[in-house]
């Protein structure tokens, strides 16, 4: 009867451990449908504090991975990791492929027989180094109307066509650079806040600030083809391969599709320091996009595939003060001559465009 006793105890403590391990084991993944266990997974080397740079070492630490696995799949924003080490739990790869400016989705992919084990997260990653400095040479000036409050500036074929705002003063304009001699206008409504213009194949595009109006026009005449709704507000406008490119005073750029103005992508923009915010008048120049930043003197170069600054130019003291004769605002304009490689910029109310030549800093 004792030998039953102690038996009975030591199988009852046995099943009593044999439990706790399973869910001790369980515990580190969570299962879901279709017999996919959700890892846990823990980042081992945090650096500033949040975030992390591009070319950084990620570890991660797997509570738990099956022996023996099958295959494993580590992806960085859908696209498949080449390079990676699993040991003793821990995935390690670096940050360089497929990574971008601002939130990467990570997925780790496990598969051992017929169970799946999926970890994901959600990390911040800025440029792993500042931008280059740019500081300007002016190659020439040219008349600018300064009752212009320049929202979007484009130079094609041989002309400038620039967008203006403010309610009551907002148009759209086709003109000589030399001497500023109008060839086409047309007034936006008053009660619309014009803003960024963009020239596409054989059309131009007028954003509105915060009307949630885009205006399409023929670029022959300035008549009106059609209008698109923007759910955001409307700030800077550029192309990029076959597609619109716009601000909307954020650190996030928005692609489009030309036809219908539908959302393709969007990417976030991040300097080495933080996301770049205040993006506003945009031009492509191969190969970046360059940003005026909203309030300040500086125009940024961004990779347009990742959304890192690789580039900022300092444009401080470059408005003539004494030939204003209007209070100016703040430096707003980017428009490029591929014929001839030459860059323009300017700002709201200034009495003059400049021509520049780029100057990197010692």
């Amino acid at each position: 009867m004792e030998i039953k006793k102690v038996v009975y105890i030591a199988i009852t403590l046995l099943l009593l451990i044999t439990c706790k391990q399973s869910q001790k084991k369980e515990s580190n993944y969570e299962i879901r449908e279709n017999n996919t266990k959700i890892l846990k997974a823990e980042i081992l080397n945090v650096s500033n504090f949040d975030s992390f740079n591009k070319d950084d070492l990620l570890q991660l630490k797997l509570k738990y991975i099956p022996h023996n696995i099958d295959c494993s799949i580590v992806k960085i924003n859908n696209a498949k990791l080449s390079n990676y080490q699993i040991n003793n739990n821990i995935l390690s790869f670096k940050l360089s492929e497929n990574v971008k400016a601002g939130n990467n989705s990570i997925e780790v992919k496990i598969t051992k027989k017929d169970s799946t084990f999926v970890a994901n997260l959600n990390i911040i990653v800025k440029n792993n180094k500042p931008p280059v400095k740019y500081t300007y040479k002016i190659v020439r000036s040219y008349p600018h109307d300064q009752s212009s409050y320049t929202q979007g500036l484009e130079f094609y074929d041989g002309y400038m066509y620039e967008g203006s705002g403010q309610y009551g003063f907002s148009s759209l304009r086709k003109y000589k650079l030399e001497n500023n001699e109008v060839i086409l206008s047309r007034n936006l409504p008053s009660d619309v806040f014009g803003e960024g213009i963009v020239i596409y194949k054989d059309k131009i595009y007028q954003l509105t600030w915060q009307s949630h109006i885009v205006y399409e026009y023929n670029l022959n005449d300035f008549s009106l083809i059609r209008t698109f709704e923007n759910p955001t507000e409307g700030w800077g406008l550029t192309k990029y391969n076959d597609m619109l490119v716009m601000s909307d005073g954020s650190n996030t750029l928005y692609f489009l599709n030309p036809d219908n103005f539908n959302e393709i992508k969007r990417i976030e923009v991040f300097d080495n320091n933080s996301p770049v915010n205040n993006l506003n008048e945009l031009e492509y120049i191969p190969p970046y996009i360059y940003a005026n930043v909203y309030q300040t003197d500086k125009i940024v170069m961004i990779n347009p595939e990742t959304g890192f600054v690789e580039g900022e130019i300092d444009l401080r003291n470059i408005l003539n003060k004494k030939k204003c004769t209007r209070e100016p605002d703040v430096l707003n304009g980017i428009a490029y001559d591929f014929k001839n490689n030459r860059l323009f910029v300017t700002g709201k109310y200034w009495p003059e465009i400049y021509q520049i030549e780029l100057i990197k800093k010692q």
